[in-house]
């Protein structure tokens, strides 16, 4: 087991690249605290994390793992791919599926990951069902008293209590996907949820080519084919962000990498002028209130 404590994104985003391919950015201004616990039992992946800001993940998950949340009050609110998680809720994330999650500081996380193979073995021996068929892209179930017994499960066992798995029980990956098969209440992907992460997806692109030179808005509802109605609507549903916020924090991370890749190089300022800020004392007062340190603080390794 181990209790893992993270003061950069960079890190804790390193630390949980088996699972998922993803950027993290912050949302919140401020220094980062993220404290995860995590743990191997038997082929699974179970841990617990928590962060003090908000933050956005974005990107992709890992083909090889099927992942499973059970939401708690800690974690309600919180949304992934624009929907509202709630209390009770246990959250199927497919594998290899698009991650578009907004964490909410202050809130707990706990989830299960499942190797694909051991997974559809288990489906298909003793269940006699598919792999697509549990989660057909994403799906939320919503039986309170299976993520109630699911929670405790993962709490018991990250604290090292091993003796509650039974001898029937003591395969934990079968155990696990019984529960998520006796839960109810099937909620599926939102269908309009493909034409706005579509916006969001070329969005993004356009965004990323030009770090250098932001994109209008206008540029950006012609690149997504939307209105400005529609783009603002879809980033804010599934970021969490407007564009232009999306756009700015985007920046000053890939600045924050730059950084701290060339601490041996006073070049602060031309690595923001480079990403498109135009006036050096802005960039600084933008950094330090975003990260909670200045740029050359970074540099230094010092706050």
């Amino acid at each position: 087991m181990e209790h893992l404590h993270y003061h950069s994104i960079e890190m804790f985003q390193s630390a949980l690249a088996q699972v998922w391919n993803v950027e993290i950015t912050q949302s919140d201004p401020g220094p980062l605290d993220i404290r995860l616990s995590a743990r191997r039992v038997g082929d699974c992946l179970l841990y617990s994390g928590t962060s003090n800001q908000d933050l956005l993940c974005s990107g992709q998950r890992s083909a090889a793992f099927w992942t499973i949340s059970p939401i708690t009050s800690s974690a309600s609110v919180a949304r992934y791919r624009g929907q509202t998680l709630n209390k009770g809720d246990i959250l199927l994330q497919d594998p290899g599926g698009d991650v578009y999650q907004q964490i909410k500081g202050g809130h707990r996380q706990e989830a299960i990951s499942i190797p694909v193979d051991l997974v559809e073995r288990i489906l298909r021996i003793e269940h006699q069902v598919a792999l697509e068929d549990v989660w057909k892209g994403w799906c939320v179930r919503g039986d309170s008293r299976i993520n109630f017994c699911m929670l405790i499960l993962i709490h018991q066992l990250l604290s090292g209590q091993d003796a509650i798995l039974t001898r029937e029980d003591a395969d934990l990956a079968g155990h696990i996907i019984a529960m998520v098969q006796q839960a109810k209440n099937t909620q599926h992907l939102p269908s309009s949820y493909a034409a706005r992460s579509r916006i969001v997806r070329r969005g993004e692109e356009l965004i990323r080519a030009r770090l250098d030179n932001p994109p209008s808005v206008t540029e950006l509802c012609e690149a997504t084919h939307a209105s400005r109605r529609l783009l603002f609507y879809a980033f804010k549903e599934i970021l969490g962000r407007s564009p232009s916020s999306h756009s700015k924090v985007l920046r000053l991370h890939r600045a924050r990498l730059r950084i701290l890749s060339r601490q041996n190089e006073p070049c602060v300022q031309q690595i923001a002028y480079d990403l498109g800020f135009l006036h050096p004392g802005q960039f600084a007062i933008d950094y330090a209130r975003l990260f909670g340190e200045s740029p050359r603080q970074t540099r230094l390794g010092t706050k």
